[in-house]
């Protein structure tokens, strides 16, 4: 029986024994490519961030990680990330407790999957088997794909706005039908939505009409 067919793309800076265990695995398919997020990139636009357990407290600790996080779901209809190593080690001065909340958050508030591996050759059988079950999804038409990562992209957008949280960034874009709509709303207008105070739209209307 001959082993299904599965193309992956992946970032030319990835390396090593995660590689060798993908090249390793029949019916895989590597395609080097510059990518500007994520590290592997597999059917139905699911995208996969590889780190490890260093990187990602460092990137909790500097709070990169919201900013990368919130563009890899603008722009992929399913994002995963791969951790590497024991998270809960003490390092940089970090509790436990800060990197469950982080990780909650990266699930509950953002949609992220989290999946542990202890080293790359679990990593790649990880990415391996993912690939598989999301080319599956994508051929039988269970993935939303466009429709949810252009609506991502305009809550991202709307969510960068002062005092405007997740669900506020939902109710305006309910309200408007479209961020371009809410952009050029006026204060009065944007006092309309559920919960946007006065106070809140003034605000909006200030950044948005504000010329450097």
């Amino acid at each position: 029986m001959n082993a299904p067919q599965l193309p992956i793309q992946v970032d030319n800076r990835e390396k090593g024994r995660i590689i060798k265990r993908l090249e390793g695995i029949e019916g895989v398919s590597l395609e080097f490519v510059d990518m500007e997020l994520g590290d592997y990139l597999l059917p139905g636009d699911l995208v996969i961030e590889r780190k490890s357990a260093t990187d990602l407290i460092l990137s909790v600790v500097d709070q990169s990680l919201w900013a990368k996080v919130a563009k890899l779901k603008s722009q992929h209809a399913q994002v995963a990330y791969i951790i590497e190593g024991d998270l809960y080690s003490a390092r940089f001065h970090q509790q436990a407790l800060d990197i469950h909340r982080a990780l909650a958050m990266m699930v509950v508030g953002h949609g992220v999957s989290i999946l542990p591996s202890p080293d790359a050759d679990n990593s790649g059988m990880l990415i391996y088997l993912m690939g598989l079950a999301s080319a599956q999804g994508a051929a039988s038409g269970e993935r939303l794909g466009k429709p949810t990562i252009r609506r991502d992209a305009q809550l991202y957008l709307l969510g960068s706005l002062p005092g405007v949280d997740a669900d506020r960034a939902e109710a305006l874009l309910r309200h408007f039908g479209s961020a371009r709509a809410a952009l050029a709303a006026d204060a009065e207008t944007l006092a309309l939505v559920e919960g946007i105070d006065p106070d809140s739209a003034a605000r909006i209307a200030e950044v948005l009409d504000f010329r450097g």
